[in-house]
């Protein structure tokens, strides 16, 4: 978040400067109105001038102090720009990571869908089922696991659901197979 005295620099110096020349243009007008047919009005046209001089000298320091400002405006622009860039950098790795472990998550799916078709199948071929729906915990407690240690918080959670969700189902079709073969 930038700090006021950062972002006013810039507009602080424009302003002054602005001020300066509206106060010089002023004093100009004012040196080229006085018509110089006496001695006071010749010493009021060269105060005027004076001051108008002394202007133009505040114009410069404010001119330089405006280049500095803009000079340290487009650096502070640049290193931002540059951070950007980094952290662009990092949310598109992040995104290759997440779209990996869903990836993964997606096959998980395929994988329970084809173990509910061999379900609904019928009781043919139980054990083999049975051994896909281990498999099939086995990977998701793994896709936790990964998506735990990069700090992937929801897609931890999901793979963990599921995980307990497919032992809960595998527990079910042992207690039915248990059941058939009794």
């Amino acid at each position: 978040m930038p700090k006021p005295e950062d972002t006013n620099a810039l507009s602080e110096a424009a302003l002054a400067l602005d001020r300066e020349l509206r106060r010089f243009d002023e004093l100009s007008a004012q040196a080229t109105r006085i018509k110089l047919t006496t001695e006071k009005s010749v010493e009021r046209a060269t105060e005027a001038l004076t001051r108008a001089a002394e202007c133009q000298d505040r114009i410069h320091a404010h001119v330089q102090q405006l280049v500095a400002a803009v000079g340290a405006a487009r650096l502070k622009q640049e290193t931002d720009a540059a951070a950007l860039m980094r952290r662009a950098e990092q949310i598109a790795a992040r995104r290759k990571e997440f779209a990996d472990v869903l990836q993964r998550m997606a096959g998980l799916g395929q994988m329970a869908k084809e173990v509910q078709d061999s379900l609904r199948a019928g009781p043919s071929g139980i054990e083999d089922v049975q051994g896909r729906m281990q498999t099939i915990a086995e990977e998701a407690a793994d896709i936790a696991r990964v998506a735990g240690e990069k700090e992937m918080e929801d897609v931890a959670r999901q793979a963990d659901v599921l995980r307990q969700q497919i032992l809960a189902a595998l527990n079910k079709v042992a207690l039915l197979a248990g059941k058939a073969r009794a």
